[in-house]
């Protein structure tokens, strides 16, 4: 990548984004989609440091080298400066402009360019014809702007709101309208006469558009949710909320890290999964732990832990949150019995990635729900927690809570004392390492040809785009349930498969299982009525597999088998960069 000049210089190693292959693909399908007009908007939310940012960066250095898409993406990028709102309408109608036409053109160097004057913008010579749409746009756009003064600050903004989705229905390039903390617009601008002015009830109508819809994002997650869910805004955004990494990305991750960061430090495989494990998969904390000044290195779970222990209590983790609490502390701190909300904050913590139980807190604390509830709202209004279909969630952050224990346990006396080991499940992930490695490979899947010889055939074969993949159970009404480690479904077809994660051969009675699960697979769409799957077998065994079994696979053309050196290798061929440890697994 260093040999290609991208429209956005994007704010970290070109390596180190892992395990967002598959929301990449759905937010460029997204745009894609803006040509037929068949997307419509949405809205990214998640806590901050867990990659929004870059992931916005990737999809416009991603499909501002695809003209055939013809779709313009425009990114604005909100922070917590403060403007006046006729220096922020300019400011955003130069930014639509520059960037359009940088799009058209294909001049990635014009992106994000802000030396390049208004009338540079305008005089640029090209026979492109959506250009010079827009350029005779801006001309209007200028002269109404230097007519105007503040006082017609706001009207001037309303009505160029709808400009970009005017010039997408005259030309032949859509547009997609990509905004970065969009709920700063809250409270960034202001104008004399009005005050502080909301501008993000302004896009009542863009936020309908088919041909300029929009992709929003936020870190304040209370507060981006609210925004795009209710008030002028309601039902007109679809929702996608960005979770950590997966376990085995945020182990490959690491590596990625080491070697950029601390080329003359090792891992192993064990440690790194590990390590991933103890900061549940997040990539901040991940980072944390590689520039750390701790002297403790990678070498061993105790060293790990001490590690963890460090950045939580005293490091980059530790002042992270810190930050966030002072930032919050109306909501966190503010109680009439200032004991009882550390201990209701304490308790909370053993939901990690849980539904918080309400009714559980309130009885261990002596007190009422209408207490306990009162108080996790304010938790909520400082993310610390998120809520869903009327239940709120601890955050899958599991250094978080070691914070909060680090913070608020010395403090209370007469409590039981909460354990915040990922050891035990660490050691669930040890029994399911393989199908938690195949899952999310096979979630990367995009029509790519892979070596015939990973899957047990010869030639390549081209590896489906899933819509769905996870672990399932099928099950028809004259027959047992069979429980499918990894089921995988597209249109065309749907793969099922098997692991075994021992150093045993697979043998063929596990095949035979196999083979019964997907003739209950057909059944089961028969009685229901769908359309009778096309069924692929996949055998995943790190063991290898019996000589029966490996002929019988080499007749079957619906049979695919991959041994402990083939699944490394499709493991690698989509990120991975190091070998599936061997744990003591029977």
């Amino acid at each position: 990548m260093n040999d290609i000049v991208l429209p956005i210089e994007e704010c970290m190693e070109y390596e180190e984004f892992s395990d967002r292959v598959e929301l990449l693909r759905e937010l460029e399908t997204w745009i894609k989609n803006i040509g037929q007009k068949k997307s419509s908007s949405t809205s990214i939310i998640s806590p901050r440091r867990l990659g929004k940012t870059v992931l916005l960066e990737r999809l416009i250095n991603t499909v501002f080298f695809k003209p055939d898409y013809h779709v313009a993406p425009i990114f604005i990028s909100m922070g917590r400066e403060h403007f006046t709102l006729r220096d922020f309408l300019f400011q955003y109608a130069i930014t639509f402009f520059r960037q359009y036409i940088a799009y058209c053109l294909q001049m990635p160097e014009r992106y994000q360019d802000a030396s390049i004057t208004p009338s540079e913008l305008i005089e640029l010579d090209s026979d492109n014809e959506d250009v010079k749409m827009a350029q005779d746009m801006m001309k209007r756009f200028i002269k109404q702007f230097d007519s105007e003064t503040d006082e017609h600050a706001m009207r001037h903004w309303v009505n160029f709101i709808t400009l970009p989705q005017q010039l997408a229905r005259f030309s032949t390039t859509r547009v997609a309208i990509i905004i970065d903390e969009f709920q700063e617009m809250k409270y960034s601008v202001t104008d004399k006469k009005l005050g502080t002015v909301n501008l993000t009830d302004t896009y009542r109508r863009m936020s309908q558009s088919r041909v300029a819809p929009m992709l929003v994002s936020g870190s304040a997650v209370t507060m981006i949710f609210k925004t795009v869910m209710g008030g002028a805004l309601g039902g007109r955004f679809g929702f996608t909320y960005v979770k950590p990494l997966s376990i085995p990305d945020g182990a490959t991750l690491l590596f990625h890290l080491i070697s950029i960061y601390r080329p003359n430090l090792n891992i192993t495989p064990e440690n790194a999964l590990y390590t991933s494990t103890q900061v549940g998969g997040h990539p901040y904390y991940l980072y944390c732990l590689v520039h750390s000044v701790c002297e403790k290195k990678f070498d061993s779970e105790e060293s790990i832990d001490e590690l963890v222990n460090f950045e939580t209590t005293e490091g980059k983790i530790f002042g992270f949150w810190q930050t966030h609490f002072q930032y919050n502390r109306k909501y966190i701190n503010d109680d009439n019995d200032q004991a009882l909300g550390k201990k209701i904050i304490y308790y909370f913590i053993r939901y990690n990635n849980q539904p918080v139980v309400i009714e559980e807190i309130a009885n261990k604390l002596e007190v009422s729900e209408k207490e306990i509830e009162a108080k996790i709202e304010k938790l909520y209004l400082a993310d610390l927690v998120w809520r869903t279909k009327g239940r709120y969630y601890a955050f899958n952050d599991i250094c978080l809570m070691k914070y909060i224990k680090y913070v608020y346990e010395k403090d209370l006396k007469e409590i039981d004392k909460i354990d915040l080991s990922q050891q035990s499940k660490f050691n669930i992930l040890k029994g399911r390492i393989l199908e938690h490695v195949v899952q999310i490979t096979m979630m990367k899947f995009n029509h790519e040809l892979v070596k015939g010889d990973f899957f047990g055939k010869t030639g390549t074969i081209e590896v489906p785009l899933f819509d769905v993949v996870d672990t399932r159970q099928v099950k028809s009404s004259r027959s047992r349930s069979y429980q499918i480690d990894v089921f995988a479904r597209c249109t065309q077809i749907t793969w099922i498969c098997e692991c075994k994660y021992t150093k045993d051969k697979m043998g063929i009675m596990q095949v035979r299982k196999l083979e019964r699960a997907a003739s209950v697979l057909k059944q089961e769409a028969k009685e229901i009525g769908a359309q009778k799957p096309k069924v692929q077998l996949w055998i995943v065994s790190t063991g290898g597999f019996t000589d029966k079994v490996l002929a019988y696979a080499k007749q079957r053309n619906d049979i695919y088998c991959s041994d402990y050196e083939s699944i490394n290798a499709i493991f690698r061929f989509y990120g991975g960069n190091y070998d599936i440890p061997l744990f003591n697994v029977a």
